[in-house]
């Protein structure tokens, strides 16, 4: 018989196309698996360690106003005195009852 009308033989075939089946898809997990890892650790650098200054700021301008007598409303004559010693006149009020 003609060796060039012969049919390829199909265990080969087969063969060689599961192997490229299985490497395909080898390939496919891994760079899904690099890719979710690198976005994973993206988001962690960009979003969960940033430091956000508007919010630092806020913080402590709060602390701040926890922590000094200041005017609310000078018209209205309210003033707010620091935390501590609010707490300390509202135990001192609360023990004389």
């Amino acid at each position: 018989m003609d060796e060039s009308k012969r049919d390829p033989n199909w265990f080969w075939t087969f063969f060689i196309g599961l192997i490229g089946t299985v490497i395909l898809v080898l390939i496919v997990v891994g760079l899904q698996t690099w890719f979710y890892a690198y976005e994973r650790d993206e988001l962690t650098e960009k979003v969960v360690l940033r430091d956000y200054e508007e919010l630092s700021t806020l913080v402590k301008t709060q602390q701040d106003n926890l922590k000094t007598y200041r005017w609310v409303d000078p018209a209205s004559g309210i003033v707010s005195i620091p935390i501590q010693v609010a707490m300390e006149q509202v135990a001192r009020e609360s023990g004389s009852q």
